[in-house]
């Protein structure tokens, strides 16, 4: 079982085998774009290490051409 600390690394993990590139690709952004979802000087608060509401439909739809199941509770933490 993987130790994930925010939705971004989880579905890092989950989907490009821990590579930020390669989730860039995938949902047809830079990395730059991915890795400032880290940046909480960039980010509203509490927000840093999330996905924004925008990429989440990609997500999903590559989750289910993949075949893989998502933990929610580890995408939208409360």
């Amino acid at each position: 079982m993987m130790k994930v600390n925010s939705p971004l690394q989880y579905v890092t993990e989950l989907f490009a085998n821990g590579r930020r590139a390669e989730l860039a690709r995938l949902l047809g952004v830079s990395r730059s774009t991915v890795t400032g979802w880290d940046n909480l000087d960039r980010r509203p608060d509490g927000m840093g290490g999330t996905i924004p509401a925008a990429y989440m439909s990609k997500l999903l739809k590559i989750a289910a051409q993949r075949g893989i199941k998502l933990d929610f509770s580890k995408i939208f933490p409360s």
